[in-house]
């Protein structure tokens, strides 16, 4: 690939012009792994399998919120046993304080948020309907629908570190463990969230699965899938 070519992949996506074969392609040349460039990538199948719908998603409201981040320190110590505001599922540290417009222009970390007004807000995982930007992108098929909520949850056994997960989601959601070379993801811990259980204002609760992406903002332009009514047909052709 030329050197001065530029790649809007959140853009091809969305029109229906990228393959989930092609944006892997465009990710490994413009070099978009977390860590160092993607790894070597496994055999892609012909088709992506429909995953069922999850039974429910955490929601967050800012206006309970007091950016406590026990949240975080919960789900990072239940799932990895370990206190990290980077490997929790949920993620507060991108907007504490910073508000529900304008900090990801100006370039602070991924969050939003404009400085000063004091408002705090999570970032969750929209457990997404298929096509699910995370499991498309995946090379190996590691992220598929947990057995009990049917919440997306990534197979360490298949995973191989290359981070292309979090590259995909619009949301940045997935993290890549330096220490494990593994990715993780919300997964709803099996139907018991250990963040909203933690939460002493009930800022975050577990509540039936409804579409969260359009009420979030990007914060960078991943994998955007078209309708299932326009993309998925070629794949899942009766």
């Amino acid at each position: 690939m030329a050197e001065n070519e530029s790649l809007d992949i959140g853009t091809e996506i969305q029109e229906g012009n990228l393959s989930r074969r092609n944006f892997l392609m465009a990710a490994s040349f413009a070099g978009l792994g977390v860590f160092g460039g993607v790894r070597a990538l496994g055999t892609l199948t012909g088709k992506t399998p429909i995953i069922a719908d999850s039974k429910g998603v955490l929601f967050h409201k800012p206006e309970r919120c007091v950016g406590c981040r026990r949240c975080e320190l919960a789900c990072s110590e239940f799932n990895d046993g370990a206190a990290s505001a980077y490997l929790a599922r949920v993620k507060v540290a991108r907007n504490l304080n910073f508000g529900p417009e304008g900090a990801g222009v100006s370039g602070y970390f991924l969050g939003r948020g404009k400085y000063g007004n004091g408002k705090v807000i999570a970032e969750t995982c929209k457990q997404c309907p298929h096509p699910v930007p995370c499991a498309e992108a995946c090379p190996q098929g590691a992220i598929k629908a947990q057995s009990t909520t049917k919440a997306r949850k990534i197979d360490t056994a298949l995973c191989i570190g290359c981070g292309i997960c979090t590259v995909a989601c619009p949301w940045g959601m997935p993290t890549l463990n330096a220490a494990t070379q593994k990715s993780s993801k919300c997964f709803l811990c099996d139907g018991r969230p250990e963040c909203a259980h933690a939460c002493p204002t009930a800022a975050l609760t577990y509540v039936a699965w409804r579409d969260l992406r359009l009420a979030s903002p990007l914060v960078q332009s991943g994998m955007m899938p078209a309708s299932t009514t326009t993309n998925c047909s070629t794949c899942h052709s009766s």
